[in-house]
């Protein structure tokens, strides 16, 4: 119904359909590189043991990434100027281990028609939005995704205004009727709402679950403090997680969550600690002021573990594209560490030094629970998983398992451009 849906529209605006080539842009490079460096003050370092008791229980119990394609489509012509229509095939889903065993748990899709419509229609196009969904600065984004997929709406979003509001409560205006001759700037702004809209859908599957299994352990793919800006637009529940004004619900969310960053673009002062060759690991643990930065950004609220994941490796593999390559990043919120009910509602008002004091503590049970986390990610190094070079160094098995997954429920390309 939505594919019969987005053909009708298609068709009664005119659009042209576009050759079936795939777009270099639509790969993305897969370079770790260490590209900035951050003021962070280093809680702690350290030390677990490499190779734990193989009799352990894993910790984590939900594995959650996601993935999408975004093609060009179709194109319409406005005043001369050739302007492209992109359809998005965003999948989230997470894998749960039972018995040892990973299997696919739950999976959200949504398949989003992206265009410039305000742009355009300030260029003199006069057609109209299209029926279904809009995905905009209204947010409740992921219950339209669930809602689309049971009645077959179409979904659609205006890449010529920004999903997140300013401090006047109006969108952004990210491209007018002059941009639309900049094509590249154009297909980038779609490619930018494609990877938002994603990261939507992972806070949205990451809270369905959290709501569901409340004491249940969750490993992200990616960085956490990304999706804290998306709340509002995610679901109205989780309108405070943005700068934390609601950290209630922030604690209720992150305190059983951890990000697994397998490309480190951000390093701090002394993390070369964690490239020692001593016979434990040497674990770095830092507090970042913040940094923004879309693709890697880090926060306040997150812990960030520094880990040489197989060492054991460097010799088979090389760190080809820069020293940090070996390294992977472990987010660990705050709430994650200090686990009390009792702070719920003010636990973003930690300063440095009560953190550090209590993780440098080795009585406090937040450093035991902060070494429990750190060993349960060294349990996780094996088995090495079949991907990259640079990502067997880097990606843990689990989650390069979801995503395989999730990567084989994606349209082909030339299905999307034919649908």
């Amino acid at each position: 119904m939505m594919t019969n849906c987005l053909k009708d529209y298609l068709a009664g605006i005119g659009a042209r359909s576009l050759p079936p080539c795939e777009i270099p842009e639509e790969r993305e490079p897969d370079l770790p590189t260490a590209t900035s460096s951050s003021s962070a003050r280093e809680m702690i370092c350290i030390e677990i043991d490499p190779f734990p008791d193989p009799d352990a229980s894993p910790l984590f119990d939900f594995f959650i990434d996601g993935v999408q394609r975004t093609v060009a489509v179709a194109e319409v012509i406005v005043d001369n100027m050739h302007v492209p229509l992109h359809l998005s095939h965003l999948i989230v889903g997470a894998m749960k281990r039972v018995e040892k065993k990973l299997i696919p748990f739950i999976m959200r899709e949504a398949l989003v028609l992206i265009f410039p419509f305000q742009a355009l229609q300030a260029a003199g196009w006069s057609a109209c939005k299209p029926p279904g969904q809009e995905l905009s600065s209204s947010g409740g984004i992921y219950g339209k995704v669930k809602k689309a997929k049971e009645s077959g709406d179409l979904l659609y979003s205006d890449s010529s205004i920004a999903l997140r509001l300013e401090r006047d409560g109006r969108p952004q205006i990210l491209l007018e009727a002059g941009d639309l001759i900049r094509t590249g700037e154009v297909r980038q702004k779609a490619l930018d709402r494609a990877k938002e809209l994603l990261r939507i859908m992972e806070l949205g599957l990451l809270w369905e679950l959290r709501c569901q299994y409340p004491n249940e352990w969750v490993l992200l793919d990616g960085p956490i403090a990304p999706l804290l800006k998306y709340g509002r637009l995610t679901e109205p529940s989780l309108a405070g997680l943005q700068n934390i004004a609601k950290p209630d619900i922030a604690f209720e969310l992150l305190r059983r969550v951890v990000g697994a960053v397998k490309t480190v673009r951000i390093v701090a002062k002394g993390i070369e600690r964690a490239l020692t060759l001593e016979q434990k690991f040497c674990i770095p643990i830092y507090q970042f002021a913040g940094v923004v930065k879309e693709d890697d950004e880090v926060a306040k609220e997150i812990l960030s573990a520094f880990l040489w994941l197989r060492r054991e490796l460097v010799g088979e593999i090389s760190t080809l594209w820069s020293t940090v390559s070996g390294l992977a990043r472990f987010d660990i919120p705050i709430p994650a560490v200090f686990d009390d009910s009792s702070k719920k509602n003010n636990w973003n008002n930690l300063n440095e030094d009560t953190i550090k004091n209590c993780l440098t503590n080795p009585s406090s049970k937040e450093r035991q629970r902060l070494e429990e986390l750190l060993q349960a990610i060294v349990i996780e190094r094996w088995p090495v998983p079949a991907a990259t070079a640079t990502r067997m160094l880097t990606e843990l098995f689990p989650i390069a398992e979801t995503e395989c997954w999730l990567t084989s429920q994606l349209r082909n390309i030339h299905e999307m451009r034919f649908f």
